[in-house]
């Protein structure tokens, strides 16, 4: 596996991240069809997820290498610390609707399952197997990639404008994710940025799953506010790179 990802690192990085997407359609198409609850029937469709994406790490020996550990410089953290202001507008927006225990506590941990698998696969394994091609072109790749992967959305009712709207945010989002990986040294605040964002948006809909809907004029404001975080994560990809010693770029 390592010897592909070496000489085709693209090709390896679409077909991880679209194994994932085509199996969890057809787990989404059963659960569907065995009647399971809703919030339960997404847990165990994120815990194979999550599954799949540590057996890739492990096979690939690249924990550590993923960021799955302590960052060298710790205080790189605190200045990815901005990237946390969209998480924060996203509750401050839309609040928390009333739920029962059952459904917040469901959503918590699902959405950290979401932030830890989706994480895990797109800045873990594809930014890294994509590194060595230039970073500044990794970030991009990865983040087009991740945008893509939500393509799949139309399937499940979401309009062709909509989709196209979300994989604009979700590329922007990729942009910023990675940006606080390569800076920080280490992946977790890309993943509690993303499970908070995750938590949040689902907050103020009452800890539900969102519902298909036509594009309005309010799109413009996620837009730019994730474009505002890709802005800074490229910020963060450039400081990267001038303070570190060794980095060349393809």
């Amino acid at each position: 596996m390592t010897n592909l990802i070496a000489r085709r690192p693209l090709t390896f990085s679409v077909v991880a991240v679209l194994i994932p997407i085509v199996v969890i359609k057809l787990l989404d198409a059963g659960v569907a069809t065995l009647g399971n609850p809703d919030l339960a029937g997404r847990l165990v469709i994120e815990v194979w997820f999550a599954g799949y994406v540590g057996v890739l790490l492990t096979r690939l020996h690249w924990w550590r290498r993923a960021g799955f550990g302590r960052p060298e410089v710790p205080r790189r953290l605190l200045v990815t610390l901005p990237l946390f202001l969209l998480p924060l507008i996203v509750l401050a927006g839309g609040g928390v609707k009333s739920a029962g225990v059952d459904q917040q506590v469901g959503f918590v941990l699902f959405t950290a399952l979401v932030g830890l698998a989706e994480e895990g696969l797109l800045r873990g394994v594809v930014l890294q197997a994509l590194l060595p091609t230039g970073t500044p072109r990794a970030v991009l790749v990865s983040a087009a990639i991740f945008g893509l992967g939500h393509l799949g959305n139309i399937l499940t009712g979401s309009s062709a404008p909509m989709t196209a709207v979300q994989v604009l945010e979700d590329a922007f989002l990729g942009i910023a994710a990675a940006g606080a990986c390569i800076y920080a040294g280490t992946i977790w605040p890309a993943v509690v940025f993303h499970t908070l964002v995750d938590l949040f948006d689902a907050a103020g809909r009452g800890f539900a799953f969102p519902s298909p809907q036509p594009v309005t004029a309010r799109v413009l404001v996620p837009i730019v506010l994730t474009g505002l975080c890709a802005l800074y994560g490229w910020w963060l990809v450039r400081r990267a790179i001038r303070e570190s010693p060794v980095e060349s770029e393809a």
